[in-house]
């Protein structure tokens, strides 16, 4: 006996419940705009800074230069990001959306900028150790203007961070909120400025006194301020990429919810992240009382920013209560 196909009306109930896996990618526009521009702004003054340190014998300005390589290589992929997280925001082929395309692109950012960084370790200490002809006029005018680009940069990141409207602004909006991608790209180039400024000082040094000596020391703190950095975005990238376990905020607002039906028992909670602010549950819960899946889950929905949520209910009838 052939099974009957479903009706168009039960076609159309099952996409109502259909839950949406795009969890916002789509509307980041203009975040992924921002990004593009700066790349381009970081790449220019990058391409000069290492051309002018190569030139000059600067290492302090040739790891400036490196430094920004790693920045617009980490803007670029996040702009590029953005572009791959829109256009597959409703790929059916991606279980719980395409969030985690811009953690993939950080972490993949952070390997190669640590790989670039030890390099620049190694030629730091090699030009402690074998000094060379620096020209500190010279390097200092491109300095300045790399400072200049990286101040222009800030300007065009800061104070624009992206929220969705109709958003409420509750005690922990700025966790879950704001861009992640646009508030560590904001960071990245005040380290520039820090390092610009960095290079500037020990290129004055050895125009004014003759301390050439600085010019590499600088650039060896500098690198192991950007190897720091670079170890702690690997950290934190994998960490979502394995599905780490998520913020206790949203963990204790689901355990809250759950609680609320009475006589509920939860036997597991699982809560991470699948996309910028973007957070999933599976739990599972015995009852000795009749509260439905459904029940669980709105209470669950009613989270901010908590998308999908899984409930398993086990209904114990005859189970003997614990004591106490």
């Amino acid at each position: 006996m052939s099974k009957q196909a479903p009706s168009s009306l039960e076609c159309q109930t099952a996409d109502r419940l259909q839950h949406p896996h795009d969890f916002g990618q789509g509307h980041k526009r203009k975040a992924e705009q921002r990004a593009t521009l700066v790349t381009l702004l970081t790449l220019v003054t990058m391409l000069a800074e290492v051309i002018a340190g190569l030139v000059t014998g600067s290492m302090a300005l040739l790891a400036d230069g490196i430094h920004m390589a790693g920045h617009a290589m980490a803007l670029g992929l996040a702009a590029l990001a953005y572009y791959l997280s829109r256009r597959h925001a409703h790929d059916r082929r991606l279980s719980l959306g395409s969030g985690k395309i811009a953690d993939l692109a950080a972490y993949t950012s952070a390997l190669l900028l640590g790989v670039s960084t030890l390099w620049l370790i190694y030629e730091s200490i090699n030009r402690l150790l074998t000094p060379t002809e620096l020209m500190p006029q010279e390097a200092m005018i491109v300095a300045i203007i790399g400072l200049a680009v990286n101040l222009l940069s800030v300007w065009l990141l800061s104070g624009r961070h992206e929220h969705h409207h109709g958003h409420s602004h509750s005690e922990h909006a700025h966790e879950h909120h704001e861009d992640s991608n646009l508030r560590a790209a904001l960071v990245h180039i005040m380290a520039d400025v820090l390092t610009s400024v960095a290079a500037i000082v020990g290129l004055a040094a050895a125009w004014l006194w003759g301390w050439t000596w600085l010019d590499p020391v600088i650039a060896l703190v500098a690198s192991l301020i950007i190897l720091r950095w670079s170890w702690g975005l690997l950290r934190q990238t994998s960490g979502v990429l394995l599905d780490r376990e998520g913020p206790d905020t949203i963990r204790h607002a689901a355990l809250e919810q759950l609680c609320k039906h009475g006589d509920t028992t939860i036997v597991d909670l699982h809560v991470w992240s699948v996309g910028q602010g973007a957070w999933t549950l599976v739990a599972a819960v015995v009852t000795h009382g009749n509260t439905t899946p459904e029940e669980y889950r709105a209470g669950l929905c009613a989270i901010e920013n908590l998308h999908h949520p899984i409930i398993e209910v086990n209904y114990c009838r005859n189970c003997t209560r614990a004591a106490g």
